[in-house]
């Protein structure tokens, strides 16, 4: 499917926004790396995840960890799997040992990454009824027609349904008296880690991980069974990059 975003900024009006063809702006290596790129992690983890005992955490907050902890191990192999291994020949291909040094020596980061997925893909099928629906406008009727085919491939895809009928139950969560206010204090939090992506340097990466933080907050919203289908497009952009 051909992802195409239209990134708008706040305080612009209309005629500002920048159309953004995420085919030609993959997710790779930019060279965005050191002090930078360490404090912005350093970041949203300081500020949005506990620092008591995981013993402590009410299964809602560990989610929110898990998630967080999914997404960085999914924008660290997407980084290795396209990688600048030459520059004077521009030679582009897999860094194994960053990978491996990165995510794949923690099993828990790996486990994240798997559990981030079924998340996202969870509540993908449980807005499939509107995906399936939607118009698609892209400004092609042929590309319109295409996208749609595919989304419903997408979403009825038979291995993918045998593989994960029921990849996450949100019904179990979100429960007690701690209900609404964990729900509440996990949304303002994805909307603090969104504030803090608005501080990367790099503009192609600043652009990926809003957008794919933006996707997970549409999950959340999803599973929340809050209505938001104007950012339906981030989710559906952010589950082929876990």
């Amino acid at each position: 499917m051909m992802m195409r975003l239209i990134i708008v900024s706040q305080n612009l009006l209309l005629t500002e926004m920048t159309y953004v063809n995420l085919q030609l702006n993959p997710e790779r290596y930019t060279g965005y790396n050191g002090t930078s790129a360490r404090r912005i992690w350093d970041a949203v983890y300081s500020e949005n995840c506990p620092k008591y005992p995981a013993e402590e955490l009410c299964q809602e907050e560990k989610i929110l960890y898990k998630l967080i902890s999914g997404l960085h191990s999914s924008i660290s192999v997407h980084i290795a799997s396209d990688y600048l291994i030459d520059e004077a020949t521009n030679l582009w291909g897999h860094n194994l040992e960053i990978m491996y040094y990165r995510v794949l020596q923690y099993p828990n980061r790996v486990e994240n990454l798997y559990f981030t997925f079924l998340f996202v893909l969870r509540a993908v099928t449980k807005a499939a009824e509107y995906l399936e629906q939607a118009e698609y406008d892209t400004g092609n009727p042929t590309e319109d027609l295409k996208t749609q085919s595919l989304m419903k491939q997408l979403l009825y895809d038979p291995k993918l349904q045998a593989a994960c009928p029921l990849p996450f139950d949100e019904a179990k969560l979100w429960k007690g008296r701690r209900g609404p206010e964990l729900k509440q204090k996990i949304q303002a939090q994805f909307k603090n880690i969104s504030a803090v992506m608005d501080c990367v340097g790099c503009e192609k990466c600043r652009l990926w991980g809003k957008l794919q933080v933006s996707g997970l907050g549409t999950a959340l919203k999803i599973l929340f069974s809050v209505n938001d289908e104007e950012n339906l497009v981030q989710i559906v952009s952010t589950l082929p990059r876990l």
